[in-house]
């Protein structure tokens, strides 16, 4: 991706730095996942998404045969259908309506299908006033600006805010009171709908069978907007039309859960054709009985082609819920005018590609941390954080890398030259590190140290400490002491695979990680020709350089001896086991070469858990107070949640505290901490707080990036709270198990169940 513009730059620092930002978008969002659940309770929603991606799937597949039954059924029963090609056809055919009918007064309802050809910017320059009807959007109207949410576009806006704009407004002074916001917007608002001429609304789906707009609303003036104007213009893109109302039903169960956390909004308008003087009770002053006239424009702008675009037809699927902005760390820090160009938030990235190109959404792009949160939620199961990645891609391939990323990585792709580079980078940051090894200033980044301390890299990195284990030839290992009682694993040869972040940056983790290996009575070797799995050439969109380190990393398995592989770093397991499927989606032999490696490769938590099947253990003294962090390719790509939990209480008798948020970001991300520091720490200070919040002793986590980010966190802060990846817990408490046959001498109560 190129360098980042100096503009988007000066925004991204303004919106960290504005209270009334944090304020707003934590009012609004803090307490989203907790009411989306309670939303949720007793449904089976990935049954239920499915379902609708099925539906989705299906209706996208059959697009131009139900553009033309719509079209039909629709102009059967009295109104009119466009097509428009394109945002300037789109306004076009909207502006020559009013002009017919000599409009110069229009009300809205919200709609991202207008946002997006800036229909109101068109017919205002031919004269029309526009006025938004919807009261997030009417805010934003008067304050000059664009959504920031695809279902809350005033989300970015404190009630202080709105209350001095309405103030401005009137020209005395209102009270950020809710109510009394409300009560304003509706006075003022009234009058528009009873002198305006054409009423223009979007639509959340069209059903080919019938010829309906399906129009999903809480505040009420969809009705409005839809009926007392005497010429009706809905807006719409061709993705929204589906072929049954039963496709409808599946959508209604699943739009407003996820939105807003509803079990269903306060109004769904199903509109065939135009409405009539027997379907309405008000009567506009003009002598009109409702709409006369419907006018129906389903927008392409991109939409067709998508279909033919395997990496991202699967954003055709969306429902404009806005869930995955909802659960967004660094979308909740600066909101959608930094989080997307016109559609804004996670899918809002390929969207914007695909309706305005890659230039609009080269920077916003490079924002995401790749946490996978969106996709846990989405309502149409749409692959989010691998459709950015590709948007990522397509522009690191039209506009560049940085030229400090491309020279990073041209070395880094070779083994050799990568370890030669590593070995420097850790001479040369030895004397700016702390005794701890934090380095608190970098003269080299700027910015990146002021809230989190980076550990250096090690001096004798993980490979040179486990020289002894490449390979094992002739080389026995004495059996450490004592070992745990009951593992299944006892005589299974494991080859370690660190990753890139234990072996160049803390290798006492996999130190660790070999230790606790040992202690299960396997045979552990570690391949000396291993290097980077390719996921920080992926992350930074350079797709070929990740297929060349994919690729070595593939044939170093290929030739590995080992019952298992075990990594310490989730991250890499995902890449390998996930990632890489869709990196070579077009080589079908690397990627079934890919698959069989990837079915014996294992995270070290699993491991322990399923693998080697460890029970209770005696110990000398009870386990610590623990809070643990779910790292996100952990929880949310690779669905590991009570394994460590188990271990953590069951076997290492650890009392855990479960802190708020426990799955949520700590803000790492790879590069992205080192491109957006301030905003990784501010995501990074939220997890820090929500960990201290439970008076544990430790944070515990599974992932080194995690562990790198937190500790650096907590050094920064000067916390005595310590963060350790599970194996050095483990690894610390191996000299206080008891064997069998041995006696415990502590004084102090010892938790768990013992066998007898």
């Amino acid at each position: 991706m190129p360098a980042r513009s100096k503009t988007f730059q000066r925004e991204l620092d303004a919106a960290i730095a504005d209270p009334n930002l944090a304020r707003a978008l934590d009012r609004a969002l803090s307490t989203f996942r907790e009411r989306r659940a309670q939303a949720f309770a007793g449904l089976d929603f990935e049954a239920m998404r499915q379902e609708l991606r099925r539906r989705k799937e299906s209706a996208i597949a059959r697009l131009p045969e139900l553009i033309e039954q719509f079209t039909r059924e629709a102009e059967a029963v009295g109104a009119q259908v466009y097509l428009a090609g394109t945002p300037e056809e789109a306004c076009a055919i909207v502006r020559d309506i009013a002009a017919r009918h000599g409009i110069r007064l229009a009300v809205k309802t919200k709609s991202m299908a207008t946002e997006e050809i800036r229909l109101n910017l068109a017919l205002e320059q031919a004269g029309i006033q526009v006025v938004e009807s919807d009261l997030g959007e009417w805010i934003i109207q008067l304050a000059g600006e664009h959504p920031s949410h695809l279902i809350a576009p005033a989300i970015h806006k404190s009630r202080e805010e709105i209350a001095a704009l309405f103030s401005r407004l009137l020209g005395r002074e209102i009270p950020p009171d809710p109510p009394e916001l409300v009560a304003v917007a509706r006075q003022e608002l009234r009058r528009f709908f009873i002198e305006a001429g054409m009423g223009i609304t979007g639509a959340n789906a069209a059903v080919a069978e019938t010829g309906t707009l399906v129009i999903v609303t809480n505040e009420g003036n969809a009705e409005l907007v839809t009926t007392l104007p005497p010429v009706h213009v809905a807006v719409l893109g061709v993705e929204k039309i589906v072929p049954t109302l039963d496709d409808v039903t599946a959508m209604l169960r699943l739009l407003p859960r996820s939105g807003t956390a509803q079990k269903l909004t306060v109004r769904v308008s199903f509109i065939t054709g135009p409405s009539r003087t027997s379907d309405i009770e008000l009567t506009p002053v003009r002598g009109a009985h409702g709409p006369k006239e419907l006018h129906i424009v389903l927008l392409d702008n991109g939409r067709l082609a998508t279909r033919e675009d395997p990496e991202l037809v699967d954003t055709l699927y969306c429902i404009r819920c806005g869930a995955c902005s909802n659960v967004c760390p660094p979308y909740q820090v600066v909101s959608g005018h930094l989080f997307g160009h016109i559609y804004t938030g996670p899918i809002g990235l390929p969207l914007t590609a695909i309706h305005h190109g890659l230039e609009p959404v080269a920077d916003p792009q490079s924002l995401c941390v790749s946490c996978n949160a969106c996709e846990l939620v989405c309502p149409v199961a749409i692959p989010i954080p691998r459709l950015i990645l590709d948007v990522r891609a397509r522009v690191a391939e039209r506009l560049g890398l940085p030229w400090l990323k491309e020279q990073v990585l041209e070395r880094w792709t070779k083994p050799g030259s990568g370890d030669r580079w590593a070995r420097l980078a850790a001479l040369v940051t030895a004397p700016l590190a702390d005794r701890e090894g934090y380095l608190g200033r970098t003269p080299f980044l700027n910015g990146a140290t002021e809230r989190r301390h980076l550990i250096a890299p090690a001096r004798k990195p993980l490979r040179d400490r486990l020289r002894h284990l490449a390979g094992r030839a002739g080389y026995e290992r004495p059996a450490p002491a004592p070992r745990f009682q009951g593992s299944r694993a006892a005589g299974l040869t494991v080859a370690f695979f660190p990753g890139c972040l234990t072996d160049r940056v803390l290798p006492e983790m996999g130190e660790a990680v070999v230790r606790v290996l040992e202690a299960c009575g396997c045979r552990v070797v570690f391949p000396s020709d291993q290097h980077c799995c390719g996921l920080v050439a992926a992350n930074m969109g350079d797709r070929p350089r990740a297929r060349a380190m994919a690729r070595q990393t593939i044939q170093m398995l290929e030739a590995t001896e080992a019952d298992w592989v075990v990594t310490n770093s989730t991250s890499c397991l995902a890449a390998v086991a996930q990632d890489y499927q869709h990196l070579f989606r077009t080589e079908p032999e690397w990627r079934e070469r890919a698959t069989r490696q990837a079915e014996r490769l294992i995270d070290f938590t699993t491991f322990l858990d399923r693998i080697a099947a460890l029970g209770p253990q005696r110990w000398t003294r009870p386990g610590p107070r623990v809070t643990y962090h779910d790292a996100c390719q952990s929880h949310n790509a690779l669905g590991i949640d009570t394994a460590p939990r188990r271990l953590l209480t069951e076997v290492l008798g650890c009392e855990l505290v479960e802190m708020r948020e426990s799955s949520v970001c700590c803000g790492f991300g790879g590069s992205f901490s080192v491109d957006y520091p301030q905003l990784s720490a501010a995501i990074l200070s939220r997890k820090l707080e929500n960990a201290t919040q439970t008076g544990a002793d430790l944070i515990v986590a599974d992932n080194p990036g995690c562990l790198m980010q937190i500790r650096g966190g907590l050094h920064a802060r000067g916390s005595a709270l310590r963060a350790l990846h599970l194996a050095e817990l483990i690894a610390e408490r191996l000299g206080e198990l008891v064997e069998v046959g041995e006696t415990v001498e502590s004084s102090a109560p010892v938790r768990g169940n013992f066998p007898g």
